[in-house]
């Protein structure tokens, strides 16, 4: 159990409920007990820290760009909390090792496949990282989903959507089919989260 994430769930929980509203949906589909690839759109720099303390697991690792580990004092705190640096754009071997490590001790890896957040607010095309972490680890994908009216501000709606998760053997694939199994995976990945926001919208639009 990582006691620094449990004091901070503790801390902000009361906090975020406070200032950005957010509702949660779709809890009971995050399994208990076995490791999975959590993959969420990503429209706010909060994303990360709203699934943190939503996400009731003792090990939750994301993602994070490695720009952020270059911040003194913030590269503690996410240090903390599990995350760990990935270098975007390049083949990074060292974030695959690390994902996959953090699979095999049982734990949630949380990964937001757009590699960057989406200047609109709408999903965008999946980078192909999620699908080759699942494909290697032969773990299922949670879809999420975070869905606000423009961008996410205090005191403004933000509806969090945890989808069922997607089969491994739907997003899985033969090394002779790699280029196309990458490309399908990451479609049925990013494919699954546009369902969960476009349904997500449609209620704030009501």
């Amino acid at each position: 159990m990582n006691i620094f994430l449990t004091v901070l769930r503790i801390i902000l929980y009361p906090i975020y409920r406070i200032l950005f509203w957010y509702s949660i949906e779709g809890k009971e589909n995050l399994p208990k007990d076995r490791s999975v690839v959590f993959c969420s759109n990503h429209i706010s720099l909060l994303d990360p820290v709203l699934w943190l303390i939503t996400i009731r697991r003792p090990r939750v690792h994301f993602m994070a760009k490695e720009e952020l580990f270059k911040i003194p004092i913030f590269k503690n705190l996410i240090t903390w909390a599990d995350a760990f640096p990935v270098r975007r754009g390049k083949g990074d071997t060292s974030a695959i090792s690390e994902s996959l490590d953090v699979i095999k001790k049982g734990h949630v890896l949380g990964i937001f496949p757009e590699g960057t957040r989406s200047k609109d607010g709408r999903p965008m095309r999946a980078k192909s990282g999620a699908a080759y972490i699942a494909n290697e680890s032969h773990v299922d994908i949670v879809p999420a989903a975070v869905v606000c009216k423009g961008k996410v501000r205090p005191f403004k709606r933000v509806r969090l959507i945890i989808g069922e998760p997607i089969p491994y053997d739907k997003v899985a694939f033969t090394k002779e089919d790699r280029r196309n199994g990458l490309r399908n995976a990451s479609n049925v990945i990013m494919g699954s989260i546009t369902e969960l926001w476009e349904a997500g919208q449609q209620k704030c639009a009501k």
